[in-house]
């Protein structure tokens, strides 16, 4: 039973550090339910979470966290492909290519925590503190995890193609 479940934790897809504040989102919106759900009813002095704007941040986080994965499996399968039919993949620059432009693009996940933070207020320190803590604005977080769910996919979607195209180059 415990080898099932370390094998069904296992993935092939590796989880770059440029991505944990999407894993650190889908937490604190886990922690606005535990809020709602499993303190506010029996801590008074707790407010809940706005439930209207909770259901409708979960439901954008797992629509575009579940479009922008399922993009990324397709990518990786495929990149895994050209992977298995390369012959010398110690000499690829591929690794270097991915690198190179996430370097480029730190300000995504930069953008990424600072909106974590902003859910984490509405959603952990409202509640509990909401005399004197002002909450962020719900449409503008909503907005913004929407569009930079969007450009975080992009950008992987992006960088699996210029490595696929860096390791097409070096095989030819």
């Amino acid at each position: 039973m415990k080898k099932n479940i370390i094998k069904w934790m296992k993935t092939d897809v590796k989880l770059e550090s440029s991505h944990l504040w999407i894993v650190g989102l889908g937490i604190v919106v886990a922690l606005g339910f535990v809020v709602n759900c499993c303190v506010a009813p029996f801590y008074f002095p707790c407010v809940p979470v706005d439930s209207e704007q909770l259901i409708l941040s979960a439901s954008i986080i797992a629509g575009l966290g579940t479009a922008r994965q399922f993009v990324l499996y397709k990518f990786k399968y495929l990149q895994n492909l050209q992977d298995s039919e390369s012959q010398k993949p110690e000499e690829s620059n591929a690794k270097k290519v991915a690198e190179d432009i996430l370097r480029e693009k730190l300000w995504v996940p930069c953008v990424g925590w600072a909106l974590v933070f902003g859910f984490a207020v509405n959603m952990l320190l409202i509640p509990f503190f909401s005399e004197n803590i002002r909450p962020v604005e719900w449409s503008f977080l909503q907005s913004s995890i929407a569009i930079f769910l969007t450009i975080s996919g992009t950008r992987e979607a992006s960088i699996y193609k210029k490595v696929g195209e860096t390791q097409m180059k070096e095989q030819q």
